[in-house]
């Protein structure tokens, strides 16, 4: 049995959703280790024990397995973002679409999963983020141009926090923002609050850089963003993916299946500024479209309205909304679209939809888990099967994918 503070040598044979290495010791007991790559031979040192599983950290490796590289970032193994800095991209990449099918098969419930349809790779591993927040923490400090408080990311402690004078995920414009934002005006207002406010730095695809401090401010224009190589209005801190190239390809790629297998009504949940809609629309006849922020869904009335799309926008949160929306909709002609934050669907959107069946589900996701945990779900009484699965990865070098799941109703 593992204790506590004892080493040990281990051969790391997988990697774990979430970036931890996975051993097992001579007797079979079950180890998981930060930071590690497959084929990886680790001095290991225990640091807890669980009744099935040990947790442990690396003290020295021994033998590199052949994914393992050098980080690109200073802080990689102490900042709470990254998780795979250490393995090639195309090591890191293969490991997320293996996990992918094993979380559907292992917490989805799915006995068979199919191979994954699209399996895309970001186009950048590095500086590819368009948004950036960073927290304040500790004391304000003077300078002769005034106050001036500390901005950095979380450790792995989920306590402590360093100062970051640059991120590699993030696009170049950002990281030159990053260090002059603070001394502002803005920055020394947001210095000698009582409590300072968090630190948000944007860039839109063609370059124009914002921040603000704490809640976006109400009188700034909306951003111009492009899907589909079409003009998109979206708020200041309204949602829009991070890693914009890798977006495009998943939205063609939602596109490219609606369009072979069109129904009628297309219900978008938790649609934000009408991603799915713009980009599905001219297949189906009625658009709804269902969101709980007011900002993002007045920019998706506009969005509509400036591609020449006629759809009904219901304000308010999809759990509360979406089983009366399926009463009125034929279930048998019928496309809903998930795209819920990282908790997954609540549920009251889980219920109306294998109450009232829709023909079809895109369910997509930023988190595997709740994906798979919400799947099985749907597919519980065998009303649904699953008709493809892909990957586009939205966040190189951190644990996170994206993922895109297409279910029919059974015959």
């Amino acid at each position: 049995m593992l204790t506590v503070g004892q080493r040990l040598e281990l051969t790391v044979s997988d990697l774990a959703f979430g970036g931890d290495g996975v051993a097992r010791t001579a007797e079979g007991e079950v180890v998981f280790v930060p930071f590690a790559a497959v084929g990886d031979r680790l001095l290991a040192e225990i640091v807890q024990t669980h009744a099935r599983f040990a947790r442990g950290e690396i003290r020295e490796v021994l033998e590199p397995g052949p994914g393992r590289t050098e980080p690109a970032c200073p802080h990689f193994g102490r900042c709470g973002g990254c998780r795979y800095q250490h393995l090639s991209y195309e090591t890191e990449f293969a490991a997320k679409c293996d996990q992918l099918r094993a979380l559907l098969q292992r917490l989805g419930g799915q006995g068979e999963v199919p191979e994954l349809a699209v399996q895309i790779p970001s186009p950048s591993d590095y500086g590819y983020r368009n948004k950036l927040r960073v927290e304040p923490f500790g004391d304000k400090f003077e300078t002769p141009k005034g106050a001036v408080v500390l901005y950095g990311y979380c450790e792995l402690d989920n306590r402590t926090y360093f100062e970051l004078d640059a991120c590699p995920l993030a696009q170049p414009a950002l990281n030159e923002l990053l260090p002059k934002a603070p001394r502002t005006t803005w920055g020394q207002r947001n210095a000698n609050r009582e409590k300072s406010r968090s630190l948000t730095l944007r860039i839109t695809d063609s370059g124009e850089t914002k921040y603000y401090f704490g809640h976006a401010p109400q009188n700034v224009p909306w951003l111009t963003e492009h899907l589909l190589e079409r003009e998109v209005r979206v708020p200041l801190d309204g949602f829009w993916q991070v890693n914009p190239g890798a977006a495009d390809v998943l939205v063609r790629t939602v596109r490219d299946w609606f369009a072979a297998s069109p129904t009628r009504w297309l219900v978008d949940a938790y649609a934000g500024v009408g991603t799915f809609t713009l980009a599905l629309g001219e297949f189906a006849e009625r658009l709804v479209l269902i969101e709980s922020e007011l900002a993002a869904l007045k920019a998706a009335e506009h969005n509509l309205m400036q591609w020449s799309l006629i759809g009904k926008c219901i304000p308010g949160r999809t759990e509360k909304h979406l089983y009366s929306v399926l009463d009125h909709a034929p279930g048998n002609n019928t496309t809903v679209v998930l795209d819920p934050p990282r908790t997954g669907c609540g549920p009251a959107a889980l219920k109306a939809i294998t109450r009232h069946r829709p023909q079809q589900v895109f369910y997509i996701s930023c988190n595997a888990s709740t994906l798979a945990r919400d799947l099985k779900v749907l597919c519980a009484d065998g009303s649904y099967r699953i008709q493809q699965v892909g990957l586009v990865d939205f966040f190189p070098r951190t644990a996170h994918f994206e993922s895109v799941v297409q279910l029919v109703l059974n015959k």
